[in-house]
C-alpha cells in the first residue's frame, strides 16, 4: 500500500544503499491512449510495477483513467486497465488483487493479470483503500467511511451528520483526501468540515475520528485547519498521527487525548511517517521529531534551486518519505534517521521548477511519490512518469 502497512507509517523492512537511475518511463511511450493526469504512488510486487493515473485540479472528469502494470526490470508496460474516470486515489494491493477509486466514485477490484474482478459503486470520488486481513476500509470524497470484505460485500458505512447545524441555522459540507490507518483497535480517518454557521460564521474544522471494526465511532479530535483537507493518519504504538495545515498532532488512540502538537512554519503539512522511534513530516522543510514529546530532533532546510532570471523557487517537502531502519528516503535522495545527515541522492526538481508546468505548491499534488523496496528507490514524478533508482 503507499503507506506500506495498513497503518499508514511508511516504514518499509529494508530499503537501498545507494542509487543510479535504472529507467524512466513517459506517459507517451506506449501503444495506446495518452497516459493523462498525474501518477500515484508507485506499488511493487512479484517484478511488477502498478500506479495508477490521479485526478489533477478536479476539473478532468473527461479523462479516463488507467491502472498500469510495467516491468520492474525494463520499466515497458505490461498491460492497462481503463477506468471511467481518473483514480482519485492511490492503488492498494493485496494477494493477487488490486483495489482503486475513480472520480466517478467507484472501487474496482482487479487482478493482477488486469483482469476485472468486481466493482462497488460508492457516494463520491473514491479515495486511497487500506486493506487488512480480509477487509478494506476507505473513505469517499465527501468524508463517507465504509468497510467491505475483498470479495465487494459491504459490512457498513458510516457518514457525516449535519445535525446541530441545521438546528443552529447553519450548514457544513464534508470532504476527505485520506486513506484510513487501521489496526487491531479499530480505524482512524481524518476529514474536513467547510462550516457555513449563522451564528458562528464560516470555519474550516479537522477532524480526526476513531471507528470500530462494526462502523461505530468511538471518539473524535478536531482543530481548526487550512484550505486542504487534513492528510493520511498513521498509527504506531497506540498514538495516532495526524496533520492539518500547519500543524502535527499525536492523539492517545484510545482516548483521543492530544498528547503534543508541533507547528511546522508553513501553511501546509505533508503526511506523517514513523519507525517507532521518530516522526517524520515534510512542510517547506523536513522535521524529525521525537514520538513521545514531539520535540524538534533534526530537520532538512529546503533551499531551493535559482532558475535562470535569478530567482529561487522551491517545491515544499509534501510528498511522503519512506522510513528503514538504516535510512530515510526523500524525493531521490536518503538521510540518516539519528542525525538528518545526507547518505547519498538528490533533493532537487529542476525540471519540475524549469519546465512550463505551474507546480502547486500548497498542495499534495506538489509531491513526489515514493516507494521502496530492499534493492531499489521508486518514484513518480507528478508530470514525467516513473523513475526508478536502484
Amino acid at each position: 500500500m503507499a503507506g506500506y502497512d495498513p497503518a499508514n507509517t511508511s516504514y518499509a523492512s529494508a530499503g537501498p544503499s545507494n542509487g543510479e537511475v535504472q529507467w524512466q518511463t513517459d506517459r507517451e511511450d506506449s501503444e495506446g491512449p495518452r497516459l493523462n493526469g498525474w501518477f500515484s504512488t508507485p506499488i511493487i510486487a512479484d517484478d511488477t510495477v502498478y500506479v495508477a493515473t490521479r485526478e489533477t485540479d478536479g476539473h478532468d472528469l473527461e479523462y479516463p483513467g488507467y491502472l498500469v502494470a510495467l516491468d520492474d526490470e525494463t520499466g515497458e508496460l505490461q498491460w492497462r486497465v481503463e477506468l471511467p474516470s481518473l483514480a482519485s486515489g492511490d492503488p492498494a494491493l493485496t494477494g493477487d488483487t488490486i483495489f482503486v477509486g475513480d472520480q466517478g466514485g467507484t472501487l474496482h477490484a482487479i487482478s493482477t493479470d488486469g483482469e476485472r474482478r468486481w466493482t462497488q459503486d460508492l457516494a463520491d470520488a473514491v479515495r486511497t483503500p487500506t486493506v487488512i486481513g480480509e477487509h478494506l476500509y476507505v473513505l469517499d470524497a465527501s468524508a463517507t467511511v465504509y468497510g467491505f470484505t475483498l470479495d465487494g460485500e459491504q459490512c457498513w458505512e458510516h457518514g457525516q451528520s449535519d445535525f446541530w447545524n441545521g438546528i443552529l441555522g447553519g450548514g457544513s459540507s464534508f470532504a476527505a483526501n485520506s486513506a484510513p490507518a487501521v489496526d487491531e483497535s479499530g480505524v482512524y480517518v481524518t476529514v474536513q468540515e467547510d462550516s457555513n454557521n449563522k451564528r458562528t460564521g464560516h470555519f474550516r474544522t479537522a477532524h480526526v475520528q476513531a471507528i470500530d471494526h462494526e462502523g461505530n465511532e468511538e471518539w473524535r479530535y478536531s482543530f481548526p485547519t487550512g484550505y486542504e483537507p487534513p492528510n493520511t493518519p498513521a498509527v504506531v504504538d497506540d498514538t495516532v498521527l495526524v496533520t492539518g495545515g500547519d500543524q502535527i498532532f499525536a492523539l492517545d488512540a484510545t482516548t483521543g487525548d492530544r498528547q503534543w502538537r508541533f507547528v511546522v512554519g508553513h501553511r501546509n503539512t505533508g503526511a506523517p511517517a514513523t519507525d517507532g522511534e521518530r516522526v517524520y513530516v515534510g512542510a517547506k522543510n523536513f522535521y524529525a521529531l521525537d514520538l513521545i514529546d514531539g520535540s524538534e530532533q533534526w530537520r532538512v532546510v529546503n533551499y531551493g534551486v535559482d532558475d535562470g532570471l535569478g530567482w529561487t523557487k522551491s517545491v515544499p517537502f509534501m510528498g511522503p518519505a519512506a522510513v528503514t531502519d538504516d535510512a530515510v528516503y526523500l524525493r531521490a535522495g536518503a538521510f540518516d534517521p539519528s542525525n538528518g545527515s545526507r547518505l547519498w541522492g538528490n533533493l532537487t526538481e529542476e525540471t519540475v521548477l524549469e519546465s512550463n508546468y505551474s507546480t502547486r505548491h500548497y498542495s499534495r499534488h506538489s509531491m513526489t511519490p515514493l516507494s521502496v523496496t530492499a534493492d531499489a528507490l521508486y518514484l513518480s514524478h507528478q508530470v514525467l512518469g516513473v523513475t526508478k533508482i536502484a
